[in-house]
């Protein structure tokens, strides 16, 4: 059964702690192969990649029923590999196949190792008087006092009185999107905030908040309750980094086509798809089933960009001396 997700890595760092062990047997593994092709088939975004007949006489080998858990991790990767979805994932045996395991991103020094090398947690500080600031981190959490807790901690900067707030998303490296998008849904500007498309520009589902739920088409996906009037004439800087993944990618998304909005900081990470996932006996798959739209319905399949590049200059620990919270600051205070 597709269970259609507006998150990304939640459902597999999940399954990680908790997924089971499958048989092992090579007849299981090769039904299994057939259970993914047939559901890259059916969901995936990327479906029409793929010369089918093809890649099945490669991965799907008449004769060959008892392959070991590394042949079947490869031809898994194969199959990841022809679609092109570098966000696709099966959990299998409690481990995780990727597209490909390659060399890591080459990340910055200065978004690693953050406060301590700790997980960031949201934070809220006041620049200048009328000014403000929000740290949002990524979460796998989904639980109602998760949610509620980016939606209080927005409101516990006074944000009627506010002029201006920079929405630091350097360190979003994903996860739900359900705290975030109901989390900040005063200040998106408008009911409808994003769309999913197809590869062939079809339009699939809405995205959209109303009175601290979100909804994706006519289904609330999750609510919080508001503590907070939206101000409508507030003037916004999201700040964007090479790590910024995923749901943190969606949120950014949000906030484009937003009016009196500046986007600073570097090309997101690249996982902007909407992932779906499959139970397939004691594994678990991840497709991306299609491509985010802003508001406007422009289509993100590579990346966010940034209206103003500026690639060094972060200081997480004192925000006078990180250049990016500093050059928007100036920009909220433009007339």
């Amino acid at each position: 059964m597709l269970k259609t997700i507006a998150t990304v890595f939640l459902v597999f760092i999940s399954l990680l702690s908790s997924a089971q062990t499958t048989s092992g047997s090579g007849d299981r593994l090769q039904l299994l192969l057939q259970d993914v092709i047939a559901k890259a088939k059916q969901f995936s975004v990327y479906k029409s990649r793929v010369d089918w007949p093809v890649l099945e006489a490669e991965v799907l080998l008449k004769g060959d029923s008892l392959i070991s858990d590394a042949e079947f991790t490869r031809r898994v990767k194969l199959i990841f590999q022809a679609l092109g979805d570098k966000h696709a994932r099966l959990v299998f045996k409690g481990k995780m196949i990727r597209h490909k395991d390659g060399p890591p991103l080459d990340v910055r020094p200065a978004l690693k190792g953050v406060f301590g090398g700790k997980s960031p947690e949201i934070r809220t500080s006041t620049l200048e008087s009328g000014y403000g600031y929000i740290l949002v981190p990524g979460t796998n959490k989904n639980d109602n006092m998760t949610n509620q807790q980016y939606q209080d901690s927005l409101c516990s900067l006074g944000l009627a009185s506010l002029k201006g707030l920079v929405i630091d998303l350097r360190l979003n490296e994903g996860g739900s999107i359900h705290p975030m998008f109901t989390g900040f849904s005063q200040l998106f500007g408008t009911k409808t905030i994003g769309y999913t498309f197809g590869i062939k520009g079809n339009r699939i589902s809405k995205l959209s908040v109303k009175n601290g739920s979100y909804y994706y088409d006519k289904y609330r996906a999750t609510s919080v309750h508001n503590r907070c009037q939206p101000n409508k004439g507030l003037r916004i800087v999201v700040l964007t980094s090479q790590i910024t993944s995923s749901a943190g990618e969606m949120l950014a998304v949000a906030f484009k086509g937003r009016d009196r909005t500046l986007f600073i900081g570097e090309n997101t990470a690249g996982y902007i798809t909407m992932v779906s996932g499959f139970k397939l006996n004691d594994s678990y798959l991840g497709l991306s089933s299609s491509f985010i739209a802003d508001r406007n319905k422009n289509v993100y399949k590579e990346y966010v960009q940034p209206d103003v590049e500026m690639i060094e200059g972060d200081n997480f620990e004192d925000l006078q001396e990180d250049a990016k919270v500093q050059a928007a600051l100036q920009w909220l205070k433009e007339e």
